[in-house]
């Protein structure tokens, strides 16, 4: 378990070990290839003018299939092509066959899977024939093109190539355009310590390409585009997502050690450790609920954005009308297991239930909170509702008919007793000719949960009209 103090340590560690690998330099343009197209067949042909060691031949021996593939990489480079690794023939659990081929090899099907554009394998491997292959979108179209490098195993784990095919069936990449191969796309390692110097200074990934291009002065000469940048910070973060929980944790519980135990925090993990649930309380926010914490908001529409857990803030207002937060969770769904054992920390941890809760209108919420609070005073959001009533009556109508002005003052007014609220509803609705409509008789229906006309006499109902 990694202490939070380590976690620069632990980035930079992580950064530098993947900065260091795939450090790879591409030759300058030299004019190696002379191309001859064919407009009736698009048949291109590729002649090499004058430098052979630049060029693959049969029985050229490599010391692995990396090796071979970066050479072959650096050939498509200069004739204007991608280059991918294709199938392959396994025995003894060693590669006795592969093939690297163009990226416009195979038949394009627009009716199937996704054409691969990447850097993963397009094909199946011997070992995984019938699986699914998950396939990432991309504008390159295959074409049955027959270039290809097949590469034999030999002795002492070295390979040579058994069979070059040179001949291309369709257009190369232009000069402009060979900027934008994957291969003049690879980052360096200096390109990814910069990026990760960037990070340190909360500069994010587009921003650090707009540096790094104004530096260099063309976008040409950077080669990783905007989107390669962005990629490269995602993999990191992905690669030390592994250690954010125990991070987390840990901070928790130094936070715990140093408060004498004011800091409360609990958390529950599922078969495979992964972390499902968390609730967490500071000094502060437990001193803010002994004197605030009459009224609740219970808040779950919030979701991060990496692992899609669903952020529950605990929140009241104070003496001078501000915002405190009293507690919050972070749960992987939201259903009344989850709810309900977020509302039981809350009893845990605070001693006593909120007088009055207010949610939005979601279901698990209202079992969880009859269930652990059944004396309390649930109630929802207004602000919720209200906001839907352009998606359910109408944006342009809400917008410009008058409708939603008179009909706020009924709703949002604290003052009316329940009779002139109910009788305010009924003139504005018979108003409009709305009197009929199904959305507005359902939250009609429930008015007693939301209208602040039916609890202006109880403590601090004017907290009810938004979270």
């Amino acid at each position: 378990m990694a202490s939070s103090s380590n976690r620069d340590q632990i980035f930079d560690s992580t950064a530098q070990n993947l900065c260091s690998s795939g450090n790879v330099s591409y030759m300058e343009n030299n004019g190696l290839f002379k191309r001859v197209c064919d407009s009736s067949s698009y048949d291109m042909v590729e002649e090499l003018i004058e430098d052979h060691s630049f060029k693959p031949y049969a029985g050229q021996r490599f010391k692995d299939i990396e090796s071979c593939f970066s050479f072959y990489t650096e050939y498509g480079v200069q004739g204007g092509f991608n280059v991918r690794k294709s199938t392959q023939k396994v025995k003894n659990k060693i590669v006795v066959t592969k093939y690297l081929v163009c990226q416009k090899a195979g038949h394009y099907d627009p009716s199937g899977p996704k054409d691969s554009g990447g850097t993963s394998e397009s094909s199946h491997t011997s070992g995984n024939i019938g699986e699914e292959v998950k396939r990432r979108n991309t504008v390159t179209k295959k074409c049955h093109c027959n270039a290809k490098v097949i590469l034999k195993y030999v002795c002492d784990c070295t390979y040579i190539i058994s069979c070059f095919i040179e001949g291309h069936n369709h257009l190369l990449v232009s000069e402009s355009g060979k900027e934008f191969l994957r291969a003049n796309r690879t980052m360096t390692s200096f390109q990814r310590q910069f990026i990760l110097d960037d990070a340190k200074s909360n500069i994010g990934a587009y921003r650090a390409h707009g540096i790094y291009n104004s530096l260099f002065g063309l976008y040409s000469d950077v080669g990783p585009t905007a989107k390669n940048f962005q990629n490269w910070m995602r993999d990191i973060k992905l690669y030390i997502g592994k250690h954010d929980a125990d991070m987390l944790l840990q901070k928790f519980k130094n936070e715990k050690e140093t408060s004498d135990g004011g800091f409360f925090y609990e958390y529950q993990t599922n078969s495979d450790g992964h972390l499902t649930r968390l609730f967490w309380a500071d000094v502060r926010g437990r001193r803010n609920y002994e004197v605030f914490g009459d009224v609740v908001s219970f808040d779950a529409t919030y979701r991060t954005n990496k692992y899609g857990m669903v952020f529950v803030p605990f929140i009241g207002v104070d003496n001078h009308w501000k915002s405190v937060t009293f507690a919050s969770a972070l749960l992987n769904h939201e259903n009344e297991t989850n709810f309900t054992w977020a509302c039981e920390m809350v009893l845990k941890v605070f001693g006593r239930p909120p007088k009055c809760i207010i949610t939005d209108q979601c279901l698990a919420m209202k079992t969880a909170i009859s269930k652990v609070f059944p004396d309390c005073i649930h109630r929802y959001c207004m602000w919720h509702i209200m906001q839907k009533f352009p998606a359910k009556v109408g944006p342009v109508f809400c917008a410009e008919s008058g409708f939603m002005e008179k009909l706020n003052k009924f709703v949002w007014s604290s003052h009316l007793t329940v009779a002139e609220f109910e009788s305010g509803w009924d003139t504005v609705l018979k108003e409009f000719g709305l009197s009929e409509h199904v959305w507005l008789n359902e939250i009609y229906a429930m008015r007693k949960s939301w209208i602040p006309a039916f609890f202006r006499d109880k403590p601090m109902g004017a907290l009810l009209r938004t979270t």
